[in-house]
């Protein structure tokens, strides 16, 4: 009895990871982020496990409710990037995701960052009637303090703890029973 508590206990423990979904792990820019420079290389997301090149979308929405991705999703094992048009406004920016996991499973999300860029003196070349209108310039992600990545969730822990837990309460139970058992004899 006790060695089928212990076998499905170890059953139970292989295939937390498995069973565990995919998410977003980090991306660039980060989640929140108030860059001064606009992404020059796009916008890239890491998953914590491979990407299905055929289902994954990334659109970019700028504040003046204009998509700034541009062309397809790329897909490598977990990363997943796509470029942005050139000329991003200031104003905040809503990356939007879909994209499907290697086991099947959908995932799906969003998050924000802006772009502020300083007014640059235009004044001078434009007539007073006319604004100065500022864009963002583009920004090297291997700068470290625009690489900021968001921590993991931490849904993978609380998972293999409940498995955990199941395992100790199954053992508690087989213990028990075995403990009548023997009580009976």
């Amino acid at each position: 009895m006790m060695v089928a508590v212990i076998i499905c206990g170890t059953a139970l423990f292989g295939a937390a990871p498995a069973s565990a979904h995919s998410e977003l792990v980090s991306s660039d820019p980060p989640a929140d982020a108030s860059l001064e420079l606009a992404p020059k290389n796009g916008v890239g997301l890491v998953f914590n496990q491979d990407i299905n090149e055929s289902f994954a979308t990334i659109s970019l929405i700028g504040p003046d409710d204009e998509q700034w991705a541009q062309g397809s999703a790329t897909v490598e094992g977990p990363d997943v990037s796509v470029m942005v048009k050139e000329g991003l406004p200031n104003g905040k920016y809503t990356v939007g995701y879909r994209v499907t996991s290697a086991d099947g499973h959908p995932i799906t999300g969003s998050y924000t960052f802006s772009v502020q860029v300083a007014a640059t003196d235009t004044a001078s070349s434009t007539s007073p009637s006319s604004p100065a209108t500022t864009t963002a310039q583009a920004y090297d992600p291997n700068n470290p303090s625009a690489s900021e990545d968001r921590p993991p969730k931490q849904n993978t822990m609380l998972l293999l703890s409940i498995v955990g837990i199941t395992v100790i309460a199954l053992a508690a139970i087989a213990l028990t029973l075995v403990i009548r058992g023997k009580n009976r004899q």
